[in-house]
């Protein structure tokens, strides 16, 4: 259980809290429909359903929505380590489900979508996706994604290093390892940002926004 004080206090800019809306970024990482319905692990339909209405939120508070996919229509990056077998999972992605499910898409807006090269498992190495955060004056990430120990945790890692807040939604991310996603929440995503679910960062950046 996060503890929302230090977490959303609006005056300590290492927390989530001190970010306002126009500052601060929801990233739905790999919700490509094959990872959800058949790779991802137990969990992955329910974060599904979590990163949906984080979603939903993001959007009612004015909190920009990013997409991080892999592009299915590259191919690995030259020295990267088991290539044939991530052009065997690209493959049968195009196949069986490069899209992200409709629940992610919902009532269309201004979400923005950045794609990267398979291989590369941080969203901060899509072509674009830091010129945008800076652009936009974005300081605080809300990361959700499948999965947990891959393209979340180094997310969260490449976005610290590059001196963003990070918070990792809990609820709103699965992995296909028993027992891998507890550990990466527990011990590893926690020691570099923050770790709530989704509706104790609801409750606790309310609470910031209207200072109580």
């Amino acid at each position: 259980m996060a503890t929302q004080t230090p977490t959303f206090d609006a005056a300590d800019k290492t927390t989530p809290g001190y970010y306002g809306p126009s500052q601060t970024a929801l990233l739905l990482l790999d919700f490509h429909s094959m990872f959800v319905h058949k790779i991802g692990g137990q969990r992955a339909p329910a974060a599904l359903d979590v990163a949906a209405k984080m979603r939903t939120w993001a959007k009612s508070q004015g909190i920009r929505v990013i997409h991080g996919l892999i592009d299915v229509n590259a191919t690995p990056f030259p020295t990267c380590k088991g290539a044939n077998r991530l052009l065997e999972v690209v493959a049968a992605m195009r196949s069986n489900g490069p899209e992200e499910p409709a629940e992610l898409l919902e009532g269309g807006g201004d979400d923005v979508t950045f794609t990267r090269r398979p291989g590369y498992v941080s969203a901060l190495k899509s072509p674009g996706l830091e010129d945008f955060l800076q652009k936009n004056g974005i300081r605080s990430l809300i990361i959700t994604g499948i999965s947990t120990s891959g393209c979340v945790m180094r997310t969260a890692v490449s976005a610290t290093d590059a001196e963003y807040v990070v918070t990792v939604i809990s609820d709103g991310c699965a992995d296909p390892t028993e027992g891998m996603h507890e550990a990466m929440t527990g011990n590893v995503l926690s020691q570099m940002g923050y770790v709530t679910t989704a509706s104790e960062f609801q409750e606790g950046f309310a609470k910031a926004r209207s200072g109580n």
